[in-house]
């Protein structure tokens, strides 16, 4: 499966290319592990230390609007946010927390249009214990 990642990140005819949405563009897309809000905060005020969680929230917010990340919802804790656009499901280790990617056998499956209902997105997240954890687990 191709790694579809989206680094251009550019602004749209409509929106300004600022200097906090430049410093949020480069801590995410320095990170590869599915990040969280908070943890692009961090990164991010490693490069400008004037920038505000508010902000960096809101730009990565935007970034899933205009389809530049996808936002992966973790249901019992932070959304996380990923960079690789093409069709994936993602796994989450019960212990750690850590979020991988997961490669889709085939096709994604098609739905039987009803009529009722129009299929926008797909998020599918699998759970169970990653490598490091199993490694501790057997030890």
């Amino acid at each position: 499966m191709p790694n579809k990642t989206n680094k251009a990140y550019g602004p749209s005819k409509k929106e300004r290319n600022t200097r906090q949405k430049e410093t949020v563009r480069a801590a995410f897309c320095g990170m590869r592990n599915h990040p969280t809000a908070q943890m692009v905060y961090e990164e991010a005020v490693k490069l400008d230390r004037s920038i505000g969680r508010a902000t960096v929230y809101r730009i990565l917010n935007s970034f899933v609007e205009s389809g530049a990340a996808v936002r992966v919802p973790v249901s019992d804790g932070a959304d996380r946010f990923d960079i690789t656009l093409t069709p994936h499901a993602h796994a989450r280790c019960r212990v750690c927390g850590a979020v991988f990617d997961v490669e889709l056998c085939g096709e994604m499956p098609k739905a039987k249009e009803t009529g009722r209902f129009e299929i926008e997105s797909c998020a599918v997240l699998f759970s169970g214990l990653c490598r490091e954890c199993k490694k501790v687990k057997n030890a």
